[in-house]
Formats: structure tokens, C-alpha cells, sequence
């Protein structure tokens, strides 16, 4: 009997196999692995790879499935995936990719993988252009990332449009905004809007940048601090302590956010907020800190690096 190993991004996803296999004769291991690779500083817990445990199980099994959601961080995950297994001398052969269409956890339990998506089998080409992915992801500077050949991003059907929302997702040339930043405001520039109905936009993106946790913390920085972009906001909840306080979480989702006039002159295109407030979050392996940092033009395509300090 063949030892079959499937890998998700997230528990939802294994939640469908588990479901999906409850019948099955023979059970396939289901492993989730939820990494926050995007916001995040690499090397932080969240973003780590329990190496030892994976590796092990990717080697004492006789096939592995990895079940590729279309959003970035799945994307990122699976290229992370592919380049330790490729430095531990593991067969790639026996490796599979399951690229879904859209997020596995939205399949219903009757619904078979091959009827959404057929196994890709991993060759040495896949390695390859993995390893050139993650290593411009957490290279110390955006410009690898940009640089990737076309020809390594075809490899995996959803990695050019990752590619681009993580552009997308570097400081603005005029804003200072980031994708997600921008999200947020827009969604409120019209009228107040509940915190679970911004997260909601965010959930119901067909690629999302960021889960729910990153969420509830990005809400919270954009109304903290001297400078607020936001208002309205009834607490103040971290990434890692949002279901903590059950009454505290209810106020905090409850919230009617509106911009302040900060907000709305960002959004305009007005003020330049890395300048008003500063930056100090990651980007991959980048760290974007202070009164400059690197930035993305849309428009002409081309990576804006940090201004020199004045001598």
C-alpha cells in the first residue's frame, strides 16, 4: 500500500481531505502548514519551517501531494518547500503539485482533487526555478525578486500573478502606501465601515496578501501612533493575541472605521504617509524601516531604491 503524505497551507484545506477521505479505505497522511511568510520577518516563528519534522515525513513517503492555493503566501510556501527538499538530496520525482484553481478549502468534501486539479510530478526544472523564487523573496533587497525570469514563474500557473500582488505590496512611489494599506482606506473612503467587514474583503479576495490575524493587526497600526490614518477603532489587537479576550475581539470587530483626514489625503495622493509616520515592517528578506525606503512605481514598472542620507 502506497504511504501517501499530502501538504496544505492551512488547516482549512486539510480540513476538506480530512473530510474528503473519511471513506477511504486507505487514510493519507494530512499535513497542514500554516507559514505567515508575507509581513513577516523570516526568521520569526510564525515564518519558520519545522525542517526536521517535514523533511522526514516528505522522505519516508512513498508519494507527497502538495496542494498549491493560487494566493501568494501558498505560492511562497511551496517554493520554500521545494528548495529544502531539493538541499536535502530528496527524490523530487515523488513530489506532485496540486495547483487549485482557487483555494482548496472553499471545495465541497464530495468533490474529488483530480476533478479540480491534476498532479503536476516535480522535475528538475521545478526545482530549479523554486529555488530561484525563494531566494529573491528573501534576498535583503527587492530587486532579485524583480529580476526573476519570466521563464522560472511559468513553472507554477499562479506565480506571476503572486509575483506582481507582492510588488504591489511594497511601499507606493507617491502614497507610501502598501497594497494592503490601500485596501483598507479604500474600502472605507466611501462611508464607515464594521472591522468584520473589512475583513471580509480581504477574505473574499481571490489571492489575499494576508489572513485574518495580519489583518487585525494591520487595522490597529494604521489607528495607532500620533499620525492616524484611521478611526474608530474600539482596542487595540496584536497578531498573535486577537482571540485572546472574546469580548475584547466582539468590540474590535464590532468597530465602525472611518478615515481621518490624514487618511484621506493619503489616499488622494496628497500625502506621502513613510514620510509622516515612518515604515517598519518586512518584505520578504527586506526590511523596510524609517523616513525612506524602497518603493514600487506601478506605472513605469521599476523599483524606487532608498534615498542616501544626506552627508
Amino acid at each position: 500500500m502506497q504511504n501517501l503524505l499530502c501538504l496544505t497551507s492551512d488547516d482549512s484545506a486539510a480540513g476538506y481531505l480530512k473530510a474528503h477521505h473519511s471513506r477511504s479505505t486507505s487514510q493519507p497522511q494530512i499535513v497542514s502548514l500554516p507559514l505567515r511568510l508575507i509581513r513577516t520577518p523570516l526568521a520569526s516563528e510564525g515564518a519558520k519551517l519545522d525542517e526536521t519534522c517535514v523533511l522526514s515525513r516528505l522522505d519516508a513517503a512513498d508519494r507527497v501531494e502538495i496542494y498549491v492555493d493560487p494566493d501568494p503566501n501558498s505560492q511562497l510556501l511551496m517554493a520554500l518547500l521545494l528548495t529544502r527538499a531539493c538541499a536535502a538530496g530528496l527524490d523530487g520525482g515523488k513530489i506532485h503539485l496540486r495547483h487549485g484553481p482557487l483555494r482548496w478549502a472553499h471545495v465541497d468534501s464530495g468533490t474529488p482533487p483530480d476533478t479540480v486539479a491534476l498532479p503536476v510530478e516535480v522535475d528538475d526544472a521545478h526545482m530549479t526555478a523554486a529555488r530561484a523564487i525563494w531566494s529573491a523573496y528573501a534576498a535583503p533587497s527587492p530587486e532579485a525578486w524583480l529580476s526573476l525570469s519570466p521563464e522560472d514563474l511559468a513553472h507554477f500557473p499562479a506565480m506571476h500573478q503572486a509575483w506582481d500582488a507582492l510588488l504591489d505590496d511594497l511601499p507606493r512611489a507617491d502614497t507610501g502606501l502598501g497594497a494592503c494599506e490601500h485596501l483598507v482606506l479604500e474600502t472605507i473612503v466611501a462611508r464607515p465601515r464594521r472591522v468584520g467587514d473589512i475583513a471580509g474583503v480581504f477574505a473574499q479576495s481571490p489571492s489575499p496578501l494576508i489572513a485574518l490575524p495580519q489583518t487585525v493587526a494591520l487595522l490597529s497600526s494604521l489607528a495607532s501612533g500620533a499620525a492616524p490614518l484611521i478611526e474608530g477603532l474600539n482596542g487595540r489587537l496584536g497578531e498573535d493575541d486577537f482571540a485572546d479576550d472574546v469580548d475584547a475581539l466582539d468590540a474590535f470587530r464590532d468597530s465602525q472605521l472611518a478615515l481621518t483626514a490624514l487618511g484621506r489625503s493619503v489616499l488622494g495622493g496628497e500625502t506621502d504617509i513613510v514620510k509622516v509616520r515612518g515604515i517598519n515592517r518586512w518584505w520578504g528578506g527586506t526590511q523596510l524601516k524609517g523616513h525612506t525606503c524602497w518603493r514600487w512605481d506601478n506605472r513605469s514598472r521599476m523599483l524606487i531604491p532608498p534615498a542616501r542620507p544626506e552627508m
